[in-house]
This record gives structure tokens, C-alpha cells and sequence, in this order.
């Protein structure tokens, strides 16, 4: 306390020393004083220096603090005078006048504060629309919400469509909890004009929540409905409830009405396409499905058929590969790929489809049929042969090819194939991608020293997802290679990992078990729960799956596995377990406890869409 007394005075004095420079220095010294004193709660010592200043410069600054420092002291009829004579000097700054009354209340003449609110309502009928802006934030400021109310809709008789201040009323109902009333502001902004559409829901995002409990939301679907039935032929608002049911992740129900609006337009279906890749984006593989087969419905002439056709193939494509699927949910998918094919031909254009069939084949229908690898194989190997191909587009196929040869043992083939892709693009994603893969071949066939130099050279890749995957597989290669520690373990699970990539699960398990067998608490233990976790994912034993990703997590939290096992175990909770609550619980751990992890944007992006937000 001394301490500051003591510096609260050195202050002072230094101030007052520098007022013997002239003018122009005693004005820097009035302000700093002033402001100091306020700022202390010396308001008998501000007052004297903002009166001062106000005296030399009646500005805004100055007559608040003036006018603040007299309301603190409660010294009304200065505080009233100075009001009024500021009002005066400024004529069309209506919150001045504002200013008289508010003092007028506050020293307890409420009578007199209530003619003077009433006379300066009765002026606006002169007022401009900043004018009515400016007196109604006023009353608003000084919680006269009802005064306020009172301004804006004499405002919106005088002014009309021109500027109906929605807004501003709709922000005091809401204040008042007055919901109906609130919502039904907002909206009528619509028949105005559309074009306030992204304005109305930008506000509407801050101020009410969209789960199924929120009165808010319950409200203005209400209202949304009511108007639709009384405007079938406005499009607005069934785009606003397009909108709220989206934000509720209520894709069905959205699809619903986009499809209706489109068809009641006539529409080209580029609303249908747009909810539709936003629902894939958000796993609503069922949702996005629906939507472009109704685009394809609409026949091979309209603009959006070719895309929605394969656009339609990739989303199931993703719910089967991403639920427990069966062999006739796959044998569907098959059929509807060779029907795509035959529509469109295999060409230079559909290399993409048959990069995409060939990897379903291979990798998902070998399951239950031992002739679709060899048939993929033949797929791949044809389409390389297609006249008019780019670079990009043999090189992806060269890469599905050289990853079924993995899964069929052929790793030096795949390693040929690898290594093109890799030395054509030298300095691309894809090249990059191909390198990482061709290191995993040395590291599955037991060459780690090999292995580790390509990978050291990837973690400068300028796809943080590859830079990352290089540099864990090199740090786990060094840490279990050093000169205190034997290879063989590591041996023994590299190649789990190959029986892992070749669907070969009982032999990949079978080798796991004999590191554990052989080397019990080696320091692979969390590697193995991982690849165990790995095993259930890919049998479709997601529970079992999920428990071990999340062991991971909760014994071996400071390892370089945590956050992978984390990602993995929330994909699962949300998308085949549907278990939204501790997918989201997952995801904010990500957040929470690993910041710098690469796996943030994505446990991001999933928590808001679980939470409600609109993610596109």
C-alpha cells in the first residue's frame, strides 16, 4: 500500500514537472492526470481536470468522463447542467438529450425524467435513421428497454422498409424473453429481402442453440413451419428450415426438403449435390446416397448426372468399408461399380473408377471370393494399357496395383511399382506417398537400416500427414534398432504388420502373441495393443476394436501412439458404434490434452459437427 501511495505521488509530481513546458505540455499533463485520478477513484480530483478539459475541448471523451466523475460524486444539478448544455451545443446527437433524463432518475426526479424521455421521443418525428439508431442504443444502454422498443418502432412507421430495425428490436425482445416475439423479427427481416438470409442466421447462430431441448430452436422451427404453410410459393423460409435442420444434424429431414424445393423449382439439383457432400462430409453416408440417386433419377442429361454417379459409388464405397458389411452389401457395391463402367466405358476419364473398383475387389471382396484379387490384378493391369492416360492418372494406378501386390505377397513387384511413382514425381504428394510405402516394403521384409534412411529423407514432405508417418515408423525403427537392443522382436513384428496388410489376421495375432511369449514388457507392448485394436477394426469387431484403441490411450498416454489410438477409437464411437457422446468425449481430449497433435483439425471438425454446428 505504501509502495503504491509512493508511486501513485512520484507520478504525480513528474506530471506537474512537465506542465512547465507551455501549453501544449499542460494539456498532455491535464489528460494524464485526469485519467489517472478516474482511473484510481479520485473522482473529487478527475472531475477537476476533465472539467478543465472539457472547458478547453467540449469533445465526446471529454464530456463522458466529465459527466461520469459528477454522477460518481453525485453532484446532479452540475452533472444536469452539463448535460443539457452538450445536448445543446449538439442539436442533432439525440443520446445527449438522452444523457439529461438518465441524470434527472438518477437523482430521483423521476417524474421530470420521464417528461424529458416522452419530449424527446415526440421530436423523432425529424430524426434520421442514425438518429433513431443512436437514441435507441441509449435507452437500451440504460436498461429503458421499453423506451427503446418505443423508438425503433416509431422508427420503422416513419422509415419503413427502407430500414425496419429488426435487429435492433428483435436483440431487446430477446433480452426481455420475449422469444416468440424475438424469432419472429429475425425472420420478418426475410420478406424484405433474401438477401439478408446469411445475416439472419449468422445472428441467429450467436444467440440460440440448436440442440432438440433449446426452447429457441423449438420456436423458430414452429415459426418456420407456420410460415411455409402460410407462403408455400416462398422458397426462403424452407431454406432457412433446410438450414435449422442442418444445424441440428438432421441431414434426412434436410434432404427431404431440398428435394421437395428442388422439385417444386425445377431446379437443376445443385442444392441436392451441395447438402449431399456436405452430409458425406459429416458421415451421413445413407443421407448423401439418397441425394445423388435422386440426382442420377433426373437422367444422363442433366449437368450434374456424371458426377453424381460417381459421387454416388464413393459414398457407399465409404458407409460399407466403414460398417461391419457383409458379403452381400459388398456384392452390391460391385454391381453397381461394373454397372457405372459399362455406362461410362474405361477410358482415360474413368481411370479413378477403376483405381476405386479394383482396391474393393481386391481388398474387401477377397473375402469371400478368392478369384476377385487376380480379377482386381487384371484390372489394373488393363487399365494402364488405355490410350490418353496423363502421368497422374497411370501413377495412381501403378500405386493400387503395387498395394495389392503387398497383399498378395509380391513386395518386391510392389516395390518396382513404388519406386516409378516415386522417381516421375520426385517432388509431389503422390511421390512422396509412394516413397513411404516403398520404405515399408524394406521395413516389412526385414531391411530396416534401408527403411530408416528413406524415411529420414520424408520427414521434410510437405504432407505433414506423410512427413508424420515417416517419422514415427523412423523413430520406432531407431528406438528398437540401437546398439543396447536386439532386432529380433522387431523382426518378428514387421512382419506382423505384412500378415496384417495381407488380411492374414490369425498369423499377424499368432506372431504378436509369441513377442509376447518371448519378450515379456519389451517396449513394443503398446505397438502390439495398437495392431491388435488394428485386427478387431478391420474384422468389424468395433467394440473390441474401440476398448483396445483407447487402452492404448490410457496406459501408454505419453507415447507417440496416444493421440493415433485416440483418432481411431472416436471414427468408431461415431461411425460404426453411432455412440455420439463419447465419440465427443474422445475428440476433446485430442484437443485437451494434445494440442499439437496432427489428428486436431480433424477431432475439431468432428466434435463441432457432433456438437450441432454446421460443418461443411
Amino acid at each position: 500500500m505504501v509502495l503504491s501511495r509512493f508511486l501513485g505521488s512520484l507520478l504525480v509530481f513528474l506530471l506537474c514537472a512537465v506542465s512547465f513546458g507551455g501549453a501544449q505540455a499542460q494539456g498532455t499533463t491535464d489528460d494524464q492526470l485526469a485519467a489517472y485520478y478516474f482511473r484510481e477513484g479520485a473522482f473529487d480530483k478527475a472531475v477537476i481536470y476533465y472539467e478543465r478539459l472539457y472547458d478547453r475541448t467540449n469533445s465526446d471523451d471529454n464530456y463522458n468522463y466529465y459527466l461520469k466523475c459528477l454522477l460518481a460524486l453525485k453532484e446532479y444539478k452540475a452533472a444536469e447542467k452539463l448535460a443539457e448544455k452538450q445536448a445543446k451545443s449538439h442539436p442533432s446527437t439525440m443520446r445527449y438529450r438522452v444523457d439529461v433524463g438518465s441524470v434527472l432518475s438518477k437523482a430521483g426526479e423521476e417524474e421530470k425524467a420521464k417528461k424529458e424521455f416522452s419530449k424527446i421521443i415526440k421530436d423523432l418525428d425529424r430524426a434520421s435513421v442514425s438518429q433513431i439508431l443512436d437514441l435507441g442504443k441509449s435507452f437500451a444502454e440504460i436498461d429503458e428497454n421499453d423506451l427503446a422498443l418505443e423508438v425503433y418502432y416509431k422508427g420503422r412507421k416513419q422509415v419503413g422498409k427502407a430500414y425496419p430495425f429488426n435487429f435492433q428490436i428483435a436483440q431487446i425482445l430477446g433480452q426481455q424473453g420475449n422469444i416468440d416475439g424475438m424469432i419472429s423479427e429475425y425472420l420478418d427481416v426475410l420478406e424484405i429481402s433474401n438477401g439478408y438470409i446469411q445475416s439472419v442466421q449468422n445472428t441467429l447462430n450467436r444467440v440460440i442453440g440448436f440442440s432438440e431441448e433449446s426452447k429457441y430452436n423449438t420456436v423458430l422451427q414452429e415459426q418456420l413451419m407456420s410460415r411455409i404453410q402460410k407462403n408455400p410459393s416462398s422458397d426462403i423460409y424452407t431454406q432457412m428450415l433446410i438450414w435449422v435442420l442442418m444445424q441440428q444434424n438432421k441431414y434426412e429431414a434436410a434432404m427431404i426438403q431440398v428435394k421437395a424445393l428442388d422439385k417444386r423449382n425445377k431446379e437443376d439439383g445443385q442444392r441436392v449435390i451441395s447438402l449431399a457432400k456436405t452430409a458425406l462430409n459429416n458421415y451421413k453416408y445413407d443421407v448423401a446416397i439418397d441425394g445423388y440417386n435422386y440426382m442420377k433419377s433426373k437422367g444422363s442429361s442433366n449437368y450434374y448426372y456424371v458426377e453424381s454417379s460417381i459421387a454416388l459409388l464413393d459414398a457407399m464405397k465409404l458407409k460399407v468399408v466403414n460398417s461391419a458389411y457383409s458379403e452381400t452389401s459388398i456384392d452390391q457395391l460391385i454391381l453397381a461399380y461394373q454397372k457405372a463402367l459399362d455406362e461410362f466405358g474405361k477410358t482415360a476419364s474413368t481411370s479413378q473408377l477403376i483405381v476405386d473398383f479394383a482396391h474393393v475387389k481386391a481388398f474387401y471382396q477377397s473375402r469371400y471370393n478368392n478369384n476377385s484379387v487376380v480379377e482386381a490384378i487384371n484390372l489394373l493391369q488393363n487399365g494402364l494399357k488405355i490410350p490418353g492416360l496423363d502421368e497422374r492418372q497411370t501413377a495412381l494406378l501403378k500405386m493400387e496395383l503395387a498395394d495389392i501386390y503387398v497383399l498378395t505377397g509380391l513386395i518386391w513387384d510392389a516395390s518396382l511399382l513404388y519406386g516409378q511413382v516415386e522417381k516421375r514425381f520426385k517432388y509431389d504428394e503422390i511421390g512422396f506417398e509412394a516413397k513411404l510405402k516403398n520404405a515399408k516394403v524394406f521395413y516389412y521384409s526385414g531391411d530396416f537400416g534401408w527403411s530408416e534412411a528413406q524415411l529420414d529423407v520424408l520427414k521434410g514432405s510437405t504432407s505433414k500427414l506423410i512427413s508424420n508417418d515417416a517419422m514415427e515408423l523412423s523413430v520406432f525403427i531407431s528406438d528398437n534398432t540401437g546398439l543396447d537392443t536386439t532386432t529380433e522382436a522387431l523382426s518378428v513384428f514387421s512382419k506382423s504388420e505384412l500378415m496384417l496388410a495381407q488380411h492374414k489376421y490369425d498369423s499377424a495375432l499368432f506372431m504378436l502373441e509369441l513377442i509376447e511369449k518371448n519378450f515379456p514388457g519389451h517396449e513394443l507392448s503398446d505397438n502390439i495393443l495398437f495392431q491388435k485394436a488394428t485386427i478387431a477394426h478391420e474384422r468389424g469387431d468395433y467394440l473390441l476394436a474401440a476398448e483396445n484403441y483407447m487402452a492404448v490411450y490410457e496406459s501408454f498416454s505419453n507415447d507417440i501412439l496416444a493421440d493415433n489410438a485416440l483418432i481411431e477409437a472416436g471414427r468408431i464411437y461415431e461411425k460404426a458404434l453411432q455412440d455420439t457422446e463419447k465419440a465427443m468425449s474422445i475428440y476433446e481430449t485430442i484437443l485437451t490434452e494434445y494440442p499439437s497433435s496432427l489428428f486436431v483439425v480433424e477431432a475439431r471438425k468432428r466434435f463441432r459437427s457432433l456438437r450441432g454446428d454446421s460443418v461443411q
